[in-house]
């Protein structure tokens, strides 16, 4: 079996024009998966619209239950984004303190 390439020229490991990742290429990926999520999120909203009853401490309404899931989907994220902020905040402020101290410990003496 031949292991070449298609047009008959030996494989070089590098990628022919058109094939290379870009950041163009990455954002249109994105901006498609998006809109796939979109459409999902429509269709479920559409197909879920019964109004619910919905208490939050104090709070009483009567929301459709899409709209109800989806704020509880907002808040769960904004939750779990402000505790990694926090996180990586933290870290950055130990990194830098480290930076600044130096070395722990002394060099070997020769």
């Amino acid at each position: 079996m031949n292991d070449s390439a298609p047009t008959g020229e030996p494989e070089t490991g590098e990628p022919l024009p058109g094939e290379r990742q870009t950041r163009l290429s990455g954002a249109w990926t994105a901006i498609v998966v998006g809109l796939v999520a979109m459409v999902v999120i429509l269709v479920f909203i559409l197909q879920n619209q019964q109004s619910v009853e919905v208490t939050f401490l104090v709070f009483k309404g009567h929301l459709p239950l899409a709209v109800a899931l989806l704020f509880a989907l907002i808040l769960g994220a904004v939750i779990v984004v402000a505790f990694g902020a926090a996180r990586i905040l933290q870290l950055r402020m130990v990194a830098g303190r480290a930076r600044r101290k130096g070395p722990s410990h002394p060099p070997k003496p020769e």
